[in-house]
């Protein structure tokens, strides 16, 4: 935004008092302790409530107490912040720079790198190099915006938008007066904000008549804020631009009255002789030539050759109205004289392209940037790739050795169980032989008491020893419900399929040796269980006429069972109530590991009508989850 040198409101009494208190005192304490750090600091405490004192500290500094480059571009720094803020011209960028070339260099202190751009960009454009100024103020754009200085952003926008107003780059000055009102918005700065819609208003009327209704709407905007305002330099902003806007327009009325309320605050003399001018041509405008003359002839003694030309247009204008073609031609003449007075260098190309290319700069620059940090993520990624690679070989070996340890330890397992079970077969075969033998001797020497007490003797040791290996088989087969349970749980872990693979084939073997051990131990001691074998196996053969077992057998084999599998009754009919008597007789053929295909025979009925039983006592049980009716057996 350009630079309007409002005056500042006054002060209270006290508030003077005390920053001229703290001036004398930073001042003292900085001649008696050499401190360039707390003169420093002073001054930019007071650069934004007293900036004439700041700038009157700084220009009285001591050289000697600037001792570190630090300093010496925070000096620079303030020191051109004061200038500014006091309307001093620089006549040289040569102090700015220091600070700049400092601030870049280390590249750690983002605000004041901002500012040092900013303000470069602001001595240029004082100086009137618009091509520096931007090129400046675009290396500020980015710098700001990270520091998150809302303030130096409003004052960024505002400048770098006039720059581009004075080159009649309308559409960009806009652009970023649109940005800085957004900001004046959220900061609730009144003033710079009428100001910027003065500022945009004007914009618009540039544009030509298709503007002039937004012109007119950001104007009608700006006029009721700087009438709370109470600053008569921002009303007469907005109300210049609105007899500029209203004689465009051809509403000489509205033009005239405003310029009447313009001529009653403005005290610039300097300033007159454009009302003069709008006033004149409003006048032309309503017919009113006279009056028109009248006050053209005023703009004649204007320093401005655009004033003067403006009036000589209006001259003209009057005189050929008036027939008097010499004195038109007269003004004519002067007119272009005027014109060709201000004629300057277009320069508008110039700035395009330095603002091209300080934005090419500052692209590659990012893209650089970005390069390097891309190139850090490719290096982190791929060393975790190779990282997860040997991880998961590292497993997978691993994995394998472990593998093949289980493998051999079930081969072995596998080859010692069947081993112990056929000699235990071979040992209680013996064994019923040597009872049998026994007891035909019992038989035939009966009358022989001595006799009969020695096979007695052998018998009864002969029974320990069947009990013996009884008790073996139970427990073998308690190992195995054991076994089942741990692989079990080995198999619901979360690990590789290929092991839970090994593991279900280790299952399936224990649950066969299982199976093969209460076999081995019912032909053995149960004379149920041999009987319902007989009653399977003439089922098996006579298929159209097949027996029932008896329920004083299915009594005495269900008791047997259960105290073989340490009350497996009394857990399945206590959890499943609504169990049958004929399904309880099915769970203990399962449980001792009998095929369907023989259950079928035992029951007297087809092996799909057995899978009928099965799935019709799997409702019963309400077993809602898909698992397999074995395992479901085998878990209670």
């Amino acid at each position: 935004m350009k630079n309007i040198k409002h005056p500042t409101k006054e002060h209270n009494r006290l508030i003077y008092y005390l920053c001229l208190f703290n001036l004398i005192f930073v001042t003292f304490a900085c001649q008696q302790k050499g401190s360039g750090d707390l003169l420093l600091s002073a001054a930019d405490s007071l650069m934004s409530t007293r900036p004439d004192s700041a700038l009157y500290l700084l220009e009285n500094v001591c050289v000697s107490e600037i001792k570190t480059p630090a300093q010496n571009a925070k000096y620079a720094l303030l020191l051109t912040q004061a200038q500014d803020k006091n309307y001093v011209t620089p006549t040289t960028d040569s102090l700015i720079r220091i600070a700049t070339e400092y601030y870049d260099s280390i590249g750690n202190d983002i605000t004041m790198q901002a500012k040092a751009h900013y303000y470069l960009g602001r001595v240029y454009q004082e100086s009137g190099n618009n091509p520096a100024t931007i090129r400046e103020f675009l290396k500020a754009m980015p710098l700001v915006k990270q520091a998150k200085d809302h303030k130096l952003l409003c004052m960024l926008y505002g400048n770098l938008g006039y720059v581009y107003y004075q080159q009649d780059l309308l559409d960009k000055a806009d652009s970023l007066y649109v940005c800085e009102e957004e900001l004046l918005k959220q900061e609730a700065d009144s003033a710079h904000l009428a100001t910027l819609l003065v500022q945009r208003a004007d914009i618009c009327i540039m544009k030509g008549a298709a503007f002039h209704g937004k012109a007119e709407e950001l104007l009608n905007r700006a006029l009721p804020i700087a009438e709370r305002l109470n600053n008569p330099y921002v009303k007469i902003e907005v109300i210049s631009s609105l007899r500029i806007l209203y004689n465009e327009m051809e509403k000489p009325e509205k033009a005239i009255s405003y310029i009447r309320r313009e001529l009653m605050l403005q005290k610039d003399t300097t300033q007159l002789y454009g009302i003069y001018l709008s006033l004149s041509d409003a006048y032309y405008k309503s017919n009113q030539n006279d009056s028109a003359v009248y006050y053209a002839h005023k703009c004649l003694f204007s320093p401005s050759f655009y004033t003067k030309a403006g009036a000589c247009i209006i001259l003209e204008n009057v005189a050929r109205k008036k027939g008097n073609f010499a004195e038109a031609l007269h003004f004519k003449d002067n007119y272009e004289v005027y014109m060709d007075s201000t004629k300057h260098i277009e320069r508008t190309k110039e700035i395009l392209a330095v603002e091209k290319e300080t934005l090419l700069q500052q692209s590659e620059q990012k893209h650089r940037s970005n390069l390097s940090l891309y190139l850090h993520y490719i290096y982190a990624g791929g060393s975790f790739i190779i990282i997860l690679i040997i991880l998961f070989a590292y497993k997978r070996i691993k994995y394998h050795r472990k593998a093949q340890q289980l493998k051999q330890e079930q081969e072995s397992l596998l080859q010692a169980i069947s081993t112990q079970s056929i000699q235990m077969k071979k040992d209680m075969e013996d064994k019923d032989a040597e009872i049998t033998v026994l007891r035909q001797k019992c038989s035939k020497y009966n009358e022989d008491k001595q006799y009969l007490d020695q096979l007695n003797s052998c018998l009864n040791e002969l029974l320990k020893e069947k009990n013996k290996i009884y008790t073996d088989i139970k427990k073998a087969i308690a190992e195995k419900e054991k076994a089942i349970e741990q692989l079990m749980q080995q198999i619901q872990l979360p690990d590789d399929a290929k092991y839970n693979i090994h593991l279900t084939e280790q299952l399936t073997n224990i649950k066969k040796e299982k199976s093969y051990l209460f076999d081995s131990l019912l032909t053995s001691q149960s004379v149920a269980y041999k009987s319902l074998l007989t009653i399977k196996q003439h089922n098996y053969e006579n298929p159209d006429a097949t027996e029932k077992v008896p329920n004083e057998i299915w009594e005495t084999l269900i008791s047997e069972i259960d105290q073989l599998t340490h009350g497996f009754i009394k857990r399945l009919t206590g959890k499943h109530e609504r169990l049958l008597k004929e399904d309880v007789y099915f769970c203990c053929l399962v449980k001792i590991g009998m095929k369907y295909a023989d259950i079928a025979n035992v029951f007297g009925c087809t092996s799909n009508a057995a899978y009928k039983r099965r799935d019709a006592i799997m409702k019963r049980m309400d077993i809602e989850t898909p698992i397999k009716f074995d395992i479901l057996i085998e878990d209670i």
